[in-house]
């Protein structure tokens, strides 16, 4: 039987594969620890963590703020990448870094296929640890 872990990790390499303008994604936990990641064990991957859930913590003061409804995703967009914040469940958040060029709009289609596809893993670690 494969681990929810190598499920995650499986799901984050597969889209990293299919989608080339994906340079990286990490699922972190909401102290800001990357739980999977495509990136490996390393500053950067723990950068990008601490980033996801800082913003993770942004998008739930947006939307308690100011009345925006279900927050679906952030951006962030520079000269040479893009990141997105994209919130699954209160067990993690996707953080992706994508290449300049990228649309948009695609990205965010996929990442929010992947995110449904990752809460039912997050869902049943979730149901595990509360037990």
């Amino acid at each position: 039987m494969v681990s929810t872990a190598k499920r995650l990790e499986d799901r984050l390499l597969s889209l990293s594969i299919r989608v080339r303008e994906i340079r990286a994604l990490s699922l972190v936990d909401p102290g800001g620890l990357p739980l999977v990641s495509t990136l490996g064990p390393g500053s950067l991957d723990e950068a990008l963590a601490a980033f996801g859930a800082a913003t993770s913590q942004l998008l739930r003061r947006a939307q308690e703020d100011f009345q925006m409804g279900s927050m679906y995703q952030a951006s962030f967009t520079g000269r040479d990448r893009q990141i997105f914040v994209t919130p699954v469940s209160a067990a993690g958040t996707l953080v992706a870094i994508v290449e300049a060029h990228a649309t948009p709009a695609t990205i965010t289609m996929h990442l929010l296929a992947l995110a449904r596809e990752l809460l039912l893993d997050l869902e049943s670690v979730s149901s595990n640890t509360t037990r």
